[in-house]
């Protein structure tokens, strides 16, 4: 596999790798002596190329499952002579996609797919992996940790980071090169989305994983992706060539892929000084604004000239630069011709609002893959039969989980019916803990089930969470028991993997120095600041080591660090957390939560208030905080304060500040305020939230819509283009009896009269025949005659458009105003004066 030159680089990085792993060299070291020189070289390439925290982590065992599956692939894989190596190594060898959890998956996904891929080519090959995907995962809304892709595959179940790496996995395990393609932030609309390029014969084509289309090249997104300001994708322990590297994090190289999905510009910008003189090593962050705060997707380092170079989506994007102690915030717009200059240190004006839009790219795809008839029945046969058999699947889960639960429920008590449904296929992994001794502890065990989050049940192994209840159930007597349960029983400390660690902490310290720690908790930070070095440039920000694995090696992120302090607390029956709001940790003593380290105080106060009365603000919907930390802002968690009718007050540290206000059009632009203050010592400060007004011609847009089909009265097939012969045209997809539709069919009948003129089309979506027989159903039929009732028993019409007019799919009503078969307007769910404001769109438009 490897050049002669390539073993003994390969050689000369393990050997200055060995020092940095501590306690892990022994093990690594055996293991490797056990293997013959194939295996070992290409586990030694393995270890050069992952992060300190999964050679940590996860043991040797696990990489050599990757490492003989790839040596499989190389020497006896369909694919083998048509792929070059360094994709090999890096997209088909390597283990890690993004910042999933690492556990043996790929000679099983392999032993799963080899029958249905024999004979196929690449191409052909990845429409099959995906349909496979999709017979075993779907979509479905988690937190932000990531599972493996095996845990996925047993549950069922991920959110879009997690099945586009169950996808990558499953294409990588039967030899195709695959790579997560990932938006951290849309401009179009608050959210991010996650899918899947593979390589095929030279070029590399985009999937969305688990959901399979009948050619490559298409997915829901694809008029989406070319509305992004920036796209990428992650290359772990070099730099890949022929790419456009937009940001270093440690061991991951992050590389832009925009150009696949729309059209772009390079852009040019250069940083200069007050004298405009070009500054060197000036870092320039790229960041869109999203979720009402500026998210920053790039980072570069200026040139000697005080230049960076990057390509970007045509919109706008906003730039925080700076060095030195010295800022520039500047917001551009890419469609604009010639380059860009930003002088650092330029006066900002503060306790003022100024106004400013963020223009998002239009849709302009650059890879647009139509279907024939033929392609688009076969498509929906075959996502039917992958539908029908993950179902399948799912219900085999449930019945399993169904009898444990029966044999559980005596012992394990009346709230474990829940937590079992929620834990799928891994109720057996729970019901080892909840049957182990003691038998008189069930209260105590389903709490710890209790603090739990979903993902957690789903993944979790009974082992780890016996003796997390083993070594802590002591401690129960002695402290409030809220208390006890939350931040010393509990083995969840944040986002990291779940593992075992407190008998090792145990066993790490001496008596006297546990002793010591109980007595001056601060000590245990001192102790992990001075043993614990970090390596960033050996990491990747978006995974962290686990508490033991810290000890082992005498290293871990900061982050790591943080959770390592908490869990020697909890190990020592001292409770502790890492706050939310800042991601600093507390111990709790004399009744309280007492910070550690020399954390700044929260002397100063801010009482937001409302500039308009009745007016709704919600955090990271349409407003957020920032305080300067160093040279860059970062945005307050404040997602547990309470909007009250007359404002918020906050308790802060003293700093620099910025408010920012959004309103989002539909056409996903932003009309945006920002407001810079500065926070004194003991000062309380009053700022009256404001926002921009839009008017209702910024509301409406004109996005093509496809073709539809749905049901008529006598139940022939009609579609959306012979429905729209008026030029304007409201549909309404409705659930009757649900709250949201009950709610829009009243304010429908409140403006009755207006309704029976209205000039166009007026269209009910419902599922089948009994829905009109709702009683405010009936009621507003009766009351607009002219209101025509139409049946789609799927979800994939409403789906389908609801994407297409950048609106939340999965959530009805789906209220539609189109001008003949183009949307103009779309809302789903209910808010107060909806009917209103159709009968005013109707009017404007007209």
């Amino acid at each position: 596999m490897f050049s002669f030159e390539m073993e003994q680089q390969i050689e000369g990085e393990f050997e200055r790798l060995l020092p940095l792993v501590g306690n892990r060299r022994e093990a690594i070291l055996c293991g490797l002596g056990e293997l013959p020189a194939q295996e070992a070289i290409v586990m030694k390439f393995l270890y050069t190329k992952m992060t300190l925290s999964d050679a940590g982590n996860y043991s040797f065992d696990i990489f050599l499952d990757y490492a003989r599956h790839g040596i499989f692939l190389w020497n006896r894989g369909n694919y083998k002579d048509k792929l070059p190596l360094e994709l090999f190594l890096n997209y088909v060898l390597y283990h890690r996609v993004n910042e999933e959890e690492i556990t043996q998956c790929r000679s099983f996904f392999y032993q799963q797919l080899s029958g249905r891929v024999e004979g196929l080519g690449m191409k052909e090959a990845v429409l099959e992996v995906n349909y496979w995907c999709a017979e075993e995962v779907t979509y479905h809304s988690t937190d932000e940790r990531t599972m493996a892709p095996m845990a996925v595959y047993k549950t069922g179940y991920g959110r879009c980071g997690e099945e586009s790496a169950f996808t990558v996995s499953a294409l990588r395990s039967i030899g195709i090169p695959a790579r997560q393609v990932y938006v951290p932030r849309w401009s179009h609309c608050d959210d991010n989305h996650a899918w899947v390029e593979a390589w095929c014969d030279g070029t590399w084509y985009f999937i969305g994983a688990c959901e399979p289309e009948p050619v490559l090249n298409r997915g829901w997104f694809t008029n989406a992706s070319s509305r992004a300001m920036l796209a990428h994708s992650r290359w772990f322990g070099g730099i890949p060539s022929g790419e456009e590297i937009t940001e270093r994090d440690g061991m991951a190289a992050v590389f832009n892929t925009l150009s696949h999905y729309g059209r772009t510009r390079e852009v040019e910008v250069q940083i200069i000084d007050k004298a405009g003189k070009p500054v060197e090593a000036a870092e320039v962050e790229f960041e869109v604004l999203n979720y009402a705060e500026f998210f920053p997707v790039a980072a570069l380092l200026t040139d000697p000239a005080g230049k960076v170079r990057i390509t970007l989506g045509l919109g706008s994007i906003h730039l925080h630069a700076h060095k030195d102690g010295q800022l520039a915030d500047r917001t551009i717009d890419t469609r604009e011709k010639g380059d860009f200059i930003i002088c650092l240190g330029e006066d900002r004006r503060e306790n003022a609002w100024i106004d400013f839009d963020i223009i998002a790219p239009e849709e302009q795809p650059v890879n647009i893959s139509a279907l024939t008839k033929e392609q688009e029945l076969s498509g929906v046969r075959r996502m039917r039969e992958a539908i029908g058999k993950r179902l399948a699947k799912m219900e085999a889960a449930c019945a399993g989980t169904r009898a444990k639960e029966r044999i559980l429920k005596d012992q394990a008590g009346k709230g474990l019916e829940e937590i079992l449904k929620k834990s799928i296929s891994n109720y057996g992994e729970l019901g080892k803990f909840l049957l182990e001794e003691p038998e008189g502890a069930r209260q105590d065990k389903e709490a710890l089930l209790g603090v739990l989050s979903e993902k957690d049940y789903r993944d979790c192994k009974g082992s780890v969470l016996w003796e997390h209840f083993r070594d802590a159930i002591k401690y129960a007597g002695q402290l409030e028991r809220g208390i006890f349960i939350h931040y010393v029983l509990n083995p969840r400390i944040y986002f990291e993997p779940l593992t075992q660690y407190r008998e090792f902490i145990n066993g790490f310290y001496t008596e006297g120095q546990k002793q010591l720690f109980r007595e001056k908790p601060a000590l245990i930070w001192e102790d992990i600041h001075g043993k614990i070095k970090e390596y960033p440039e050996r990491e990747y920000s978006h995974l962290v080591t686990t508490p033991a694995a810290c000890l082992s090696m005498g290293a871990g992120s900061l982050l790591s660090k943080k959770i390592l302090f908490v869990a020697v607390c909890r190990t020592l029956g001292i409770p502790a957390r890492i706050k939310d709001e800042d991601l600093s940790i507390e111990y709790y003593g004399e009744g309280q939560f007492k910070p550690v380290g020399n954390p700044d105080t929260a002397t100063a106060a801010l009482k937001l208030q409302p500039a308009k009365e009745g007016e709704s603000w919600i955090y990271f919907t349409n407003w957020s905080l920032a305080v300067l930390e160093g040279e860059s802002y970062r945005s307050l968690k404040l997602a547990k304060e309470e909007w009250e009718q007359e404002g918020m007050e906050l308790r802060l540290m003293p700093g620099n500040y910025r408010i920012i206000t959004t309103k989002r059009l539909l056409n996903g632009n932003l009309f945006a305020k920002e407001y810079y203050f500065t926070l004194q010592e003991g000062e309380r400060k009053e700022v009256c939230l404001q926002s921009r007004d839009i008017k209702l011609r910024d509301m409406l847009t004109r996005y093509p819509l496809p073709d539809f089909e749905v049901t008529g009265e006598e139940g022939e097939a009609i579609g959306a283009r012979d429905l729209v012969r008026s030029r304007m045209n409201l549909f309404i997809w409705l659930e009757e009896g649900k709250e949201p539709t009950e709610h829009i069919l009243n304010e429908l009948y409140e403006h009755k009269e207006a309704f029976q003129e209205l000039d166009g089309g007026i269209f009910f979506m419902v599922r089948d025949r009994a829905a009109p027989e709702n009683p405010t159903i009936k009621r507003t039929l009766s009351a607009i005659p002219g209101i025509r009732t139409c049946y789609d028993a799927t979800d994939e019409n409403a789906e389908r458009i609801s994407r297409r007019m950048y609106v939340e799919p999965g959530k009805l009503p789906l209220i539609l105003v189109t001008d003949q078969l183009s949307g103009i307007y779309a809302v789903n769910g209910y808010n107060v004066g909806t009917a209103d404001l159709l009968l005013r769109i109707f009017a404007e438009h007209r």
